[in-house]
């Protein structure tokens, strides 16, 4: 799937770029969000900032549809459509299909479901107006202790990474949604955050090559139209090795995007910034300064401007000659040609998906999660030994942040609830009040939830309160407490004694339903863990 053009298509680009004004041309460069319901406002925003691409946030998928179509209507050119959907249109509560994370894929390690994750949602995102997803996430998770990737990656075999992401990839293109590949030169070496600092991709460059510099030459050579690059540095590469922390992200590096992305890789299509709010780019540069030095660095389009603001940067920056217009205008064609790889001047939203889909789409995500689930420790307790009528605990150990929707895990009660269990539930319990419970009840399940970006920072268990770590030892006072990771899979390295851990690798409902079936013997423990745990070892110290 390449970057080729049918007559028609390419016919539309050319005579499109030809009509833009330089302030036209630079405008395509542009994505604006806004958390805006009111389709009146986005037209009047638009009027005045006519940008290439678009996001937003809305209440309801309805209301997000509505948008979607009234600026659409309102544009003179076809507006690309962004959302993130790394495992799935579901992002409101009365929309899409509930996929499970990312990394569940990875261990299920099947290309038939990842491919039907990538049709159902490009299907679903169409219906919404959505045209471009910024999945999938093809960082190598090496680092257990990365507090971006984890979960939202596949894993850390660059085999498994690259046959799964080129499926994905393939669905989604072939099914009228842009995916992207994210984030070059690659996540997951860094214990850092790059929401909070330029992050470090450390390999040396030999490394990097037969590792993430594999997986970027597949999703390249299997044609993935959109590229974006991390607030991340590859010191080695940029020629900072003596000065890793000095090395500009790549979002600002032409070395890394120029040199390595298109002149070695042979990288041609559209370049997209992360999110230019993140402090990896934003102590790196002053306001006005970070626009153009990512357009300069080999930027394409700019995720998150501030219009009126950074157009006048750029103009400026062309008048005072370090912008050539020749360089806005490639890009602005690379703008083009992806809205016209979408047909989008004929067809920027897709039909509502059929009542056969929506089940076809059901079923693939509860098999993802069916054959993801993956024992860590305690395969000999399965399956457990539940008498009927049983009266169990269940203990959720979480910090769950609303901003990602972050509910309790309410479906793992209500299926035990279905199979006669008595359900007694406490979240983030306190030691004494855990204890108390524990002692009524014949089981415990303690459902641990670890998910990345929910504590901004770090993939640790983080609770408010020394007096809440009570479930971490209370296997040694009950005889029948069973622990299940709704996230990280790295928990043994911070609960090394626990007698058994099964993984489902994230909180969606078909993950809850999934770990039931396999504690209690309706389903085998299928998923082959995708990444490499960590080991404690003795080994000098050395202090230089």
């Amino acid at each position: 799937m390449k970057h080729t053009l049918n007559t028609p298509q390419q016919q539309w680009v050319d005579r499109t770029l030809a009509g833009l004004s330089l302030e036209q041309a630079i405008a395509q460069l542009v994505n604006i969000t806004r958390p805006m319901d009111d389709p009146d406002a986005w037209r009047r925003l638009l009027d005045q900032w006519p940008a290439g691409c678009i996001s937003l946030r809305t209440k309801t998928a309805d209301a997000y549809r509505t948008v979607v179509r009234a600026v659409q209507e309102h544009s003179a050119i076809p507006l690309l459509v962004v959302a993130n959907m790394e495992h799935g249109a579901s992002e409101w509560p009365d929309y899409g299909t509930d996929f499970p994370m990312f990394m569940a894929a990875g261990a299920a390690n099947d290309e038939t479901l990842i491919a039907e994750l990538g049709r159902a949602t490009a299907v679903e995102a169409r219906a919404l107006g959505v045209n471009w997803v910024l999945t999938p996430d093809i960082d190598l998770n090496y680092n257990f202790d990365n507090p971006v990737t984890n979960t939202r990656a596949l894993g850390d075999k660059p085999e498994l990474v690259s046959r799964l992401s080129a499926a994905l990839i393939h669905a989604l293109q072939r099914h009228g949604v842009a995916a992207t590949a994210k984030h070059f030169p690659g996540d997951g070496m860094d214990d850092r955050d790059q929401h909070l600092v330029t992050t470090v991709n450390h390999l040396p460059f030999d490394q990097w090559l037969a590792t993430y510099g594999a997986v970027w030459r597949r999703v390249i050579s299997e044609g993935v139209w959109t590229i974006m690059p991390g607030h991340i540095s590859l010191p080695d590469y940029q020629g900072y090795r003596a000065e890793p922390d000095a090395a500009p992200p790549a979002t600002i590096s032409r070395k890394l995007l120029i040199d390595l992305l298109r002149d070695e890789l042979g990288y041609t299509g559209l370049i997209v910034s992360d999110s230019t709010s993140m402090a990896g780019l934003t102590t790196r540069a002053a306001p006005a300064e970070r626009i153009v030095a990512s357009i300069e660095a080999g930027i394409d389009l700019y995720l998150g401007a501030e219009p009126e603001r950074d157009l006048s940067a750029i103009r400026a920056a062309v008048h005072a000659g370090r912008l050539r217009e020749e360089a806005i205008y490639a890009a602005a064609r690379r703008v083009l040609t992806l809205k016209a790889q979408l047909n989008l001047a004929t067809a920027p939203l897709g039909p509502a998906p059929t009542a056969q889909e929506q089940a076809a789409f059901a079923d693939a995500s509860q098999a993802i999660a069916d054959r993801s689930i993956t024992v860590l420790r305690g395969a000999e307790q399965l399956p457990l030994q539940l008498t009927p009528g049983a009266k169990v605990l269940t203990v959720t150990v979480a910090k769950l942040n609303p901003f990602f929707g972050q509910k309790d895990l309410e479906v793992f009660d209500a299926e035990l609830r279905a199979r006669g269990f008595t359900v007694e539930h406490l979240l983030n319990p306190k030691s004494a009040e855990l204890q108390e419970a524990a002692a009524r009840c014949d089981a415990v399940f303690v459902n641990i939830c670890v998910t990345p970006m929910s504590t901004m920072g770090t993939a640790r268990i983080a609770l408010d309160s020394f007096g809440t770590w009570g479930w971490r030892a209370l296997f040694t006072e009950h005889p029948h407490v069973y622990y299940t990771s709704f996230g990280s899979p790295y928990l043994l390295y911070e609960l090394p004694a626990l007698p058994n851990l099964l993984c489902a690798y994230g909180d969606a409902q078909v993950s809850q339903r999934a770990a039931v079936r396999v504690w209690l013997g309706e389903l085998p423990a299928q998923g082959v863990l995708p990444v490499t745990l960590p080991r404690i070892t003795v080994r000098p110290f050395d202090p230089s």
